[in-house]
């Protein structure tokens, strides 16, 4: 088959192996293979002839597996599998650097990130952190989830915990590694994935931009949140898409993806947009990886009885949290959230604007970097709840669309301009990052909540307290239980289903009371902290009643803690009986007196 024109191309300096110079030769003739000088032009203007002869040797059944023997010529051909040129930076761009200095420059970025969080090792957890270290303690004791503790997420990252703590111990300081490790390897697999698509440099921009972003304080960058893990797996099932070179590689895209869903719902929107950039391409191998981890873990809840209660939590209750808010409500905490967000890397932002801008004049992997930007955004809208932590997922493309910019802009003045971004984000977040303790951080960040006073309240009631003694907790306090080693008396270690306006709410309540009595806790904390409920004025007031009877019954106040605007007073035995609560921003701690 004549490639029209079939230029007298250096084909041979880049394909390497046997095999494919004989295909090329076999298909197109031996003239194609003679060592002609050429230069870029000439390589763009024969793009479309070499992948004319790859659809026919396709077609023909000489190679036995798409692009596999053909992977050197595409690369250097810089033509993506599906049908985009990816030439933006190591064609385009002459800034390309030697390998060996980009892995070099890569490691000092992963260092210092690593050294930032190494400083913070003994941060204080917050509640969704304690959810799934508590979550996570119980399963390495061989209890699975949503026995003893309930919640709507799926069970990916109790799971992940679980492992994390088996590794270097049931620790803060061993979720702070964990994470350390988990961010370290998405800086690496972001490199790999943009130098695919745009080249080395494009890359090395990409994983330092994702790095920087990923401290920030008001993404709560530095917690052990379920979206930094969900960016770890669809980053890697991404690249695997990219490199498209074994059927095995899209089904582990697709496992990458349906482990992603476990940890967190929303990552369904990745998976959704991995089909749409692959053009549905080996789509059942993609939904097969998806659908192994998915009926895997089904069969694994269903072999421990918990299938029931799962898909009470996961889906029923779900589907009643993600139509509470409103849009109007949605907008107001979307303009809450952003503004901190924006403000301790604005020109990092403005860079990734500018990637947009880029993208809409080069047309450049514009599907992939548009369409993964806009699965960001899907991910973070359901329910109109703009968490801090939910944006997370938003890193890796806006990171990307800086890495854009960058190689794209003029050779000084971008480089630059980046270099000022960084440093500009860096003084913004001095103060947090590298001035203050991890309790000082913990205050700053969590100003109204209580998990620096948690801490004290677990480690009274575990010093308290026998291995099989229970506690109960009113409020959504989770990291007592795993401070304290110490199982719930309840499966309800949260307490916002019970406020929230949504049908199971009065009935959660009245399980959660019945849960309580049925196990006789040795102790009961009540959090009257706002934060730790969000009550609201149409909330169901039944286990507030309860509570007040129950207390006077049986139970005796054995401590307290104030959380007073300058510090914290507490109190323990007979002082904190004496002792008047000067704000009502407290924890109390009781003890049964009576069965």
């Amino acid at each position: 088959m004549p490639i029209a024109p079939c230029r007298r191309v250096a084909l041979d300096s880049f394909a390497r192996n046997a095999r494919t110079r004989d295909i090329i030769a076999k298909r197109c003739g031996t003239d194609i293979l003679v060592g002609a000088a050429f230069d870029l032009a000439q390589l763009i203007d024969v793009r479309k002839d070499l992948r004319h002869l790859i659809g026919h040797a396709l077609q023909a059944g000489i190679i036995e597996f798409e692009m596999r023997e053909l992977g050197d010529v595409l690369r250097f051909f810089r033509t993506d599998l599906h049908g985009e040129s990816v030439h933006s930076a190591a064609l385009a761009n002459p800034r390309e650097r030697p390998p060996q200095i980009v892995a070099i420059v890569l490691m000092i970025v992963i260092a210092f990130a690593a050294i930032v969080r190494m400083r913070l090792l003994d941060l204080p957890l917050e509640r969704d952190e304690g959810e799934y270290a508590y979550a996570g303690q119980l399963l390495l004791q061989g209890v699975p989830p949503y026995s003893q503790a309930y919640n709507m997420k799926f069970p990916g990252m109790y799971v992940a915990y679980a492992a994390i703590m088996a590794v270097f111990g049931q620790t803060v300081t061993a979720i702070r590694l964990g994470l350390l490790i988990a961010n370290a390897a998405t800086i690496v697999l972001l490199y790999f994935l943009t130098r695919r698509l745009f080249g080395n440099i494009a890359g090395l921009m990409a994983g330092a931009a994702y790095a920087i972003f990923s401290l920030e304080p008001a993404l709560l960058g530095l917690y052990a949140h379920a979206t930094h893990f969900v960016n770890l797996f669809v980053v890697a099932a991404l690249f695997l898409l990219a490199r498209d070179r074994s059927r095995f590689e899209i089904l582990a895209a697709g496992a990458l993806l349906g482990i992603a869903i476990l940890i967190k719902q929303q990552a369904a929107a990745f998976a959704l947009f991995a089909l749409l950039w692959t053009r549905f391409r080996r789509a059942g191998y993609l939904i097969g990886g998806a659908a192994i981890v998915g009926a895997i873990s089904a069969a694994a809840l269903s072999l421990s009885g918990v299938f029931p209660r799962f898909w009470l939590w996961t889906i029923r209750y779900a589907k009643e949290y993600l139509t509470s808010a409103t849009a109007s409500q949605g907008l107001e905490l979307f303009m809450m959230t952003t503004r901190p967000i924006f403000y301790f890397a604005p020109l990092m932002w403005l860079i990734a604007a500018a990637g947009l801008v880029v993208l809409f004049f080069k047309k450049v992997q514009w599907q992939f970097v548009v369409g993964y930007t806009i699965a960001a955004v899907v991910a973070i809208a359901p329910g109109f709840y703009f968490r801090e932590h939910y944006f997370i997922v938003l890193l890796p493309p806006a990171a990307i669309l800086v890495a854009i910019a960058v190689v794209s802009g003029p050779r000084i003045i971008a480089p630059a301009a980046f270099a000022i971004a960084v440093v500009t984000s860096l003084m913004r977040m001095w103060g947090l990052l590298f001035a203050l303790d991890g309790n000082a951080i913990t205050k700053y960040v969590f100003p109204s909540n209580p998990f620096l006073e948690t801490v004290e309240v677990a480690n009274y009631l575990k010093d308290h307290t026998e291995e099989n003694d229970r506690i109960a907790v009113l409020g959504s306090e989770p990291e007592i239980f795993f401070y304290a080693r110490r199982k719930s008396a309840t499966g309800y270690i949260y307490t916002y289903p019970l406020m929230e306006k949504q049908r199971f709410a009065h009935q959660m309540q009245e399980e959660m009371i019945a849960e309580i009595e049925r196990a006789k806790p040795k102790y009961l904390v009540m959090v009257d902290n706002a934060p730790s409920w969000l009550r609201r004025p149409d909330s169901d007031m039944t286990i507030f009643n309860w509570e007040q009877s129950e207390v006077q019954r049986a139970w005796t106040l054995e401590g307290i803690a104030d959380i007073l605007p300058n510090g914290t007073a507490y109190a323990w035995g007979a002082d904190a009986q004496r002792y008047r609560a000067q704000t009502r921003n407290v924890i109390l701690v009781y003890r049964r007196t009576s069965s």
